[in-house]
């Protein structure tokens, strides 16, 4: 990628730079191949605020149709069906990230690359990992929507307890590692509602000309690391995996480990770990509208120069809100998400 290296004052640099800034950094992101702007994509994009006003966006939330079904000579007039609508307010706020070059004449004159065009790519890359972070700071969220059917602490269901700090007590170093066994209790959660209401729906992903419904499933590198080297069922499953869209984006990387019944699983190393009777790490199973991303302004580059340009700062800023979506019914629970929580212990 290359800049222009013009200062402030001449209005193509900020229109180039904008132009490409914000498709340069969200292509970068790990959690880019989960999102969309329709309802089945795992991180729902709203850029409903870029061109008006207001600081908040509500994103609707469907649940399922209960009852309705009628067969044989029976009338549908009586036995309708109810479907329920939820909502989720989310609000936008300022994200900046700013550095700053002093004496820039001579700093050039020591260096063998332009510090500036070096700058302006270090903004890009932090602001990647800003965003990345947000959106599982947001998954990782307990403040709301934690309810059994959403947890599994360890290998055992009965490893709960309404506390979360107890909860993670629970796990130990032996038992709690993560096992294709727990990735199995995780979808079950999600499709067969015990101690939660909802159904989680499977994300839908266009492969090749078809649609296909799956879950994905990001796992710590530690826990994925207990998973490869003790779980005989996922390495054998590993070597004779051949998934249908085998042309697609989403089986490629270094970050996609393989699949399981139906789950896509994928290695961040930048979920948490959580100290407790040992350390253990949060590893989210993701279903369909699981968070959403509001953006009120995209990425807009500025900078300023002082002592006549021999410093100048630079700025990336943009206006947007990242939550985990979550139902509002009288007793919250997440919409797409199951916590999976395992031990993970260092190397």
């Amino acid at each position: 990628m290359s800049y222009i290296e013009i200062l402030t004052g001449n209005g193509l640099t900020v229109e180039q730079w904008e132009n490409s800034i914000f498709q340069e950094y969200i292509g970068m992101l790990q959690c880019k191949k989960f999102m969309g702007t329709g309802t089945d994509s795992i991180i729902q994009v709203k850029e409903d605020l870029v061109k008006k006003a207001g600081d908040a966006i509500t994103i609707g939330l469907r649940g399922r149709v209960v009852g309705g079904l009628v067969t044989g000579n029976a009338k549908a007039i009586g036995n309708e069906g109810t479907l329920s609508f939820y909502n989720q307010r989310i609000e936008i706020d300022n994200v900046r990230r700013a550095i700053k070059f002093e004496d820039i004449p001579m700093s050039q004159k020591r260096t063998m690359f332009n510090i500036l065009t070096e700058g302006k790519s270090a903004l890009e890359d932090e602001f990647s990992v800003d965003f990345d972070d947000d959106v599982i700071e947001a998954l990782t969220d307990h403040a709301s929507g934690r309810v059994r059917g959403r947890y599994l602490y360890g290998a055992a269901d009965s490893n709960w307890n309404a506390t979360h700090a107890t909860a993670l007590t629970n796990i130990d170093g032996t038992n709690d590692m993560l096992t294709t066994n727990m990735i199995g209790v995780a979808k079950r959660k999600a499709l067969i509602p015990v101690n939660a209401t909802a159904k989680i729906r499977p994300s839908r992903f266009k492969m090749g000309k078809d649609f296909e419904q799956w879950f994905v499933l990001w796992a710590h590198t530690y826990a994925l690391r207990d998973m490869v080297n003790n779980d005989a069922a996922w390495r054998n499953r590993e070597l004779n995996l051949t998934p249908s869209g085998t042309g697609s984006v989403l089986f490629s990387g270094s970050a996609f480990k393989g699949a399981w019944e139906g789950v896509m699983v994928y290695e961040n190393e930048r979920l948490p770990l959580i100290s407790s009777t040992v350390q253990c790490t949060e590893n989210l199973l993701l279903g369909a509208q699981a968070a959403a991303v509001c953006w009120g302004q995209r990425s807009k580059f500025n900078e300023e120069e002082a002592d006549f340009g021999h410093d100048v700062s630079y700025e990336l800023h943009e206006i947007r809100g990242i939550e985990k979506l979550v139902f509002n019914r009288s007793t919250e629970e997440d919409h797409g998400v199951v916590h999976v929580f395992s031990a993970a212990v260092a190397d």
